[in-house]
Formats: C-alpha cells, structure tokens, sequence
C-alpha cells in the first residue's frame, strides 16, 4: 500500500538529479541576464573597462536560484572559520601571478604598466567597479555552484567542473579565435582551483567574500601592472600558466596540510 508521504519522494529529485538541476537553472537564469545585462550596456555606453555589466550575471543566477530551492539545498558542512590565513593566501596566490606574468614581460614585453588616463573612469571608480564585478561571480561560482559540487564531488574535482562553466560562459572570447578560447578556459579553471582551496569548508558568506578578494586581487594585478594584457594567444597563454601555477600550489599545500591534519595509525 502507498502511502501519501511516500507519492512526493518519487517525483522530487534527489541526489546528484537535485544538483544537476540546480545548477542547470542557475545557467539558464544566469544566461538571461547576461543578454539582458549586455543590451543594458550597450544602452548606457557604459565603458567596458570599468565594468563589464555581464559579471553581475551570475548573482542574479544565484539569488534566483537559492529563491527557488530556499531552504531545500544541502551544502557541505562549515569546518573553517577566520578570514586572516585565506587572505594572506590570496596575497600569495597574487603574488605568483605577478611573477609569472612578470617573466612573460621580461621574456616577451608589450604589456606596459597601466596609465590611468587611459581609463574611461577615474582609477579609483574603476577598481571599485571591479570589487563590484568579481564579487557579482563570486556569488554565484564559489557561493552556490562550487559547494554544490563539492556535495557530490572531492574539491578539485568540483574546482575543475566549476572552472570549466565559468570559463566557457565567456563566450565573447571566441572572437579572439578557438586557440585563445582554449587557453582561457585553462587559465578559469586554474583560478578557480585556487579559489576552491582558498575557500572550501567555510560558510556560503565567507567563500564569497575570500573569492571575491582573491579574484580581485587577480584582475587588479593584471589591469595595473600589465594594462589589462591583450586578446592574443601570448597572453592568454601567460594567465594560464599563472593561473595553473598558483592552483597547483594551493592544491599541494592544503593536500600536506590534510596529511599533517590526519590521524597518526598506531
């Protein structure tokens, strides 16, 4: 006999289904507004390298989506807390982006140190702007997709997965041709490796604001010190080896930090 409490758990996904769903939902919400946020642009004038309205995308993607499932997503628990040690990891990882973009320089030049009056906006409202830009991803990557991924997934996996549909949401970059494409894709799912060791085993709260701080540490390096770069294969190629180097070294940090944190077999 069936009960009328057992008719509910057939019909409502569970599982790796729930996370499949969820997250194609966020694409899809994220997608509309991404048209949306690129004809309100185009409307505005608003320069481009101030703000890249489309950034914001992926918040709308997410507040639409925890809306949606409110209450209902299981998330991996909270074992971490405190902000000082992630952040002093955000500087490093910074910090091994800025060299390997530095011997790019020294190897290849014509990356420049970024003049202000180039900017369409005063350089301070730029990085604002740009505090603003990546904290709208980080919303949606590290704060709805990357712990939802990290349910099913260990977190380089999740990491890899989470890289890959941030990178290829960049579509624009196409235009640049499929080599370019391809580097970048290499180069998001380097960061967001980084991000994903920077971050994991914190509250939803504390991987938002540690993504958005090491994401914008990431982009403000690469706008000051180097103009922003170009679209060629050259420097895509270079923010992909940063970018790969830096997650590579946070991955092997927290996998000795796991080992050290084990227990001893007696």
């Amino acid at each position: 006999m069936t009960t009328t409490s057992d008719a509910p758990a057939r019909t409502r996904p569970r599982g790796r289904d729930r996370v499949l769903l969820v997250v194609v939902v966020f694409l899809a919400v994220s997608a509309v507004a991404s048209v949306l946020l690129a004809a309100a642009q185009a409307a505005t004038g608003l320069p481009t390298d101030v703000l890249v309205l489309t950034q914001l995308a992926t918040a709308f993607g997410a507040v639409v989506t925890w809306l949606l499932w409110r209450g209902r997503l299981v998330l991996p628990p909270v074992r971490r807390g405190g902000l000082r040690v992630p952040l002093l990891a955000s500087l490093g990882v910074a910090a091994v982006v800025v060299a390997v973009a530095a011997v790019a320089q020294a190897v290849w030049g014509g990356w420049p140190p970024l003049d202000p009056a180039t900017l369409g906006a005063p350089l301070v409202v730029v990085l604002a702007a740009q505090l603003l830009g990546a904290a709208g991803e980080e919303v949606g990557w590290r704060g709805l997709v990357q712990p939802l991924l990290e349910t099913r997934l260990p977190v380089l996996g999740a990491a890899v997965v989470t890289g890959l549909l941030f990178g290829l949401g960049h579509v624009h970059v196409l235009a640049a041709g499929p080599v370019v494409y391809a580097l970048f894709l290499v180069s998001a799912v380097g960061l967001s490796v980084a991000l994903a060791y920077v971050t994991t085993g914190r509250s939803v709260v504390q991987r938002v604001v540690l993504g958005t701080a090491l994401h914008w540490l990431v982009n403000v390096v690469l706008l000051v010190g180097f103009s922003g770069g170009d679209a060629s294969a050259r420097w895509t190629a270079t923010t992909a080896v940063a970018t790969v180097v830096a997650g590579a070294v946070c991955a092997l940090v927290a996998a000795r930090a796991a080992r050290r944190a084990a227990p001893t077999a007696a």
